[in-house]
């Protein structure tokens, strides 16, 4: 298979020589790869990213606006990855090394690093198991390739604390759906299909609407650095990762906020994943958004594709 990367400079290049048409103007427009070949674009500089190949498409914006918070102008800015996969180019996760004590992903190391070795296209922080399987009593239901890592959660019937363990389930026919805490165990996904379980929450669309809980006005309303994901449809999924703090210089945005962004891309299912320094998006081996300063290292990311092909 081909290999067609395409710079700024060289897109621009080429289309002003051909069609007379700035890059500036091309750049949200990048057509797919002909049958049979691969294209890479990168333009940072203008917040896109692509990457198409007969398996696998994403494609990546940044938007950045000026929005009032806390009575004062700030920048908010975020990137909403559309990702297009195939069963020959699905969903995958990477993780530390288990150990003889401890399961993969207990070990929390720099992002660069985890994709320095696994060598994922995309990659994006997820439910970041890791440090509750360090510090916290309840760590959600956690599966990764099939296999359980964790299978304690919290009761839904009580008052839940941040995180509520609500989880989203992946199956091997691309289809995502979200649940509460305790709706099933972690033999029962199995048992339902289930290879990946995440395990953060709270459920923010389900069923193409998005949750009450999401749209409490009272739920945790604070503007922070968020991460989430979504299905439109099977084998079809939107990500998200927004940058800010209350005190930060960026916005960050309320659940709700998230949720909407989701549901106007068209997700049916979509979880709140770990945000706050955990909040990663990556691509092609380069960290493209976070959520704030001092990045926090993570046992475990979602990824797609592999660099190089």
């Amino acid at each position: 298979m081909m290999l067609k990367r395409m710079t700024a400079g060289w897109l621009a290049g080429l289309m002003l020589l051909f069609c007379g048409t700035a890059w500036t103007e091309t750049a949200e427009t990048a057509p797919a790869a002909p049958a049979g070949e691969t294209s890479l674009l990168e333009d940072p500089e203008n917040g896109r990213w692509e990457y198409h190949s007969p398996t696998l498409t994403i494609t990546i914006d940044r938007y950045t606006e000026t929005v009032k918070s806390g009575g004062k102008k700030k920048t908010r800015e975020y990137c909403i990855a559309d990702i297009q996969a195939s069963p020959e180019s699905p969903l995958y996760p990477i993780m530390t090394e288990p150990t003889k004590k401890h399961p993969a992903g207990y070990k929390l190391v720099s992002p660069e690093l985890l994709t320095e070795k696994y060598q994922p296209l995309f990659a994006m922080s997820d439910d970041m198991y890791g440090i509750r399987l360090q510090k916290y009593s309840y760590k959600g239901i956690v599966i990764r390739n099939g296999e359980i890592l964790s299978d304690q959660t919290r009761n839904s019937a009580k008052k839940r604390p941040w995180p509520n363990l609500d989880t989203m389930a992946l199956f091997a026919d691309g289809s995502m759906k979200a649940y509460i805490c305790d709706a099933y165990t972690a033999e029962e996904y199995l048992a339902m299909g289930a290879t990946q379980v995440f395990s953060f929450g709270p459920i923010l669309i389900s069923d193409g609407q998005i949750t009450e809980q999401v749209l409490d006005p009272k739920y945790y309303p604070y503007n922070e650095p968020r991460v989430a994901i979504g299905m439109v449809e099977p084998w079809h999924y939107v990500a998200i990762v927004v940058r800010g703090r209350p005190k930060s210089s960026y916005a960050g945005v309320h659940l709700d906020w998230v949720a909407q962004q989701l549901l106007d891309r068209g997700c049916v299912e979509a979880l709140n994943l770990d945000g706050g320094q955990t909040a990663t998006m990556m691509f092609n081996g380069q960290i493209i958004e976070t959520g704030d300063k001092g990045l926090r290292s993570q046992g475990s990311l979602i990824c797609f594709g592999t660099m190089g092909e």
